[in-house]
This record gives structure tokens, C-alpha cells and sequence, in this order.
């Protein structure tokens, strides 16, 4: 397997006809799309999106958008965080809840530049781990837990490799 990986990367240079080593390939990027919805009683509570881009060589930097959306929690969130679902009592980051007068429940972007501590987020969410908690002031549901499943992984890439 690491001999086909590591074929597959010569090969996929080969091909772009990067020329790494004079400096006109000097980043790679990456990116990675996740989601998840609650149901109940056959409709939907819940659901969530979030993108995850990441840079690194001579540009060092990530960021992550996320969309939480729920017409039934509306207006009921009084919390969101998004959690590694192995270690679910540690908030790795806290999502500010949309304005009252939008249709989503949370949206938003945290980057590298901002100062937010992304490190670890693009394999936890390749692996499934990662969720959104919601918090509510309803007392039937309580905790809404958005369990985060990879739809889009990409791999590293050279965007200016000519």
C-alpha cells in the first residue's frame, strides 16, 4: 500500500510537471467536507456542514466554515461546540450561534490567521469523530448531538505546479 501511495505521488507530479525543487510549487492545500443530521419522528431536527481548508509550505494556515441549520431548534440553541466524539466532555471549539433574524442556528469560520488552534481537525474529521453538540432550553432535548461523517477528502495538493 505504501508503495502504490508513494507511486501515485511521484506519478501525480510527474504529471503536473511540478518543478518543486526551483520554487514554483511552494504550498500544498488540502480540503475536507463533513456532515451529519439528527432525526426525530422521521424528520429532520437537525443538520450540519463543515468545510475544512488547509495550506502548508511557504503559506501556513487553516480554516473551517461550518453550517448548522434546524427549523424545529431554532431559536431553542443556547450553545454549540464542536467535539471529537472520542473525548465528548472537551470542547475543541465553541461556535457562536447565528443572529436571531437569519434561518440557521450556527455559522461561521475560525482560521489559523484569527488565532484558532485547528491542529488535528482535518484527521479527526477524515476519521468520523467528529460532532456538533447543541445545547437547548428545551427540556425534552436538552443536548442535540451532530455526528460529523467525511462526504469529501481530499489529499494534498499542488495548485501551482507548472
Amino acid at each position: 500500500m505504501r508503495l502504490r501511495n508513494s507511486f501515485n505521488i511521484l506519478a501525480a507530479l510527474a504529471f503536473c510537471g511540478c518543478h518543486i525543487l526551483n520554487g514554483t510549487c511552494p504550498y500544498e492545500l488540502r480540503s475536507l467536507v463533513a456532515s451529519g443530521q439528527v432525526n426525530q419522528n422521521g424528520t429532520q431536527l437537525a443538520a450540519a456542514e463543515v468545510t475544512l481548508n488547509e495550506n502548508r509550505g511557504s503559506l501556513q494556515s487553516q480554516a473551517m466554515n461550518w453550517i448548522v441549520t434546524g427549523t424545529a431548534l431554532k431559536g431553542h440553541v443556547t450553545a454549540a461546540s464542536f467535539k471529537d466524539s472520542s473525548s465528548p466532555s472537551q470542547v475543541l471549539l465553541d461556535l457562536p450561534l447565528a443572529p436571531a433574524d437569519r434561518a440557521e442556528i450556527a455559522l461561521g469560520v475560525a482560521d489559523s490567521g484569527s488565532g484558532a488552534n485547528l491542529g488535528g481537525f482535518h484527521d479527526l474529521l477524515a476519521a468520523g469523530r467528529g460532532m456538533i453538540e447543541l445545547q437547548t432550553d428545551l427540556s425534552a432535548q436538552p443536548t442535540v448531538t451532530l455526528q460529523l461523517n467525511p462526504t469529501s477528502v481530499g489529499g494534498w495538493i499542488r495548485p501551482n505546479c507548472y
